[in-house]
């Protein structure tokens, strides 16, 4: 018995991470405004984490076009269990 689910769901998972760190990150900075938190050392957190932010999506964009999105991710097979693997 093989167990396996297509590499996309990992990618609806990705999509909620990056859902709930926007949200995040909106409330981040609306605290920042409503505050006047102005100083220069809540831009240069505030830049860096946007900077971040910025790069590691457009490094996962670069991955994510060159993906084969049906690919099959095995999750559980029996014969890891008996020790008959067949290639």
């Amino acid at each position: 018995m093989i167990f396996t689910i297509p590499l996309y769901s990992f990618l609806f998972i990705y999509l909620i991470f990056l859902a709930i760190f926007l949200a995040f990150a909106i409330m981040n900075f609306y605290h920042i405004i409503m505050t006047a938190s102005f100083t220069f050392a809540s831009f240069i957190i505030s830049f860096f984490v946007f900077a971040l932010t910025v790069l590691t999506l457009y490094f996962t964009w670069q991955i994510i076009q060159t993906t084969d999105w049906q690919t099959p991710v095995t999750l559980f097979d029996s014969d890891w269990l008996t020790g008959s693997i067949i290639f």
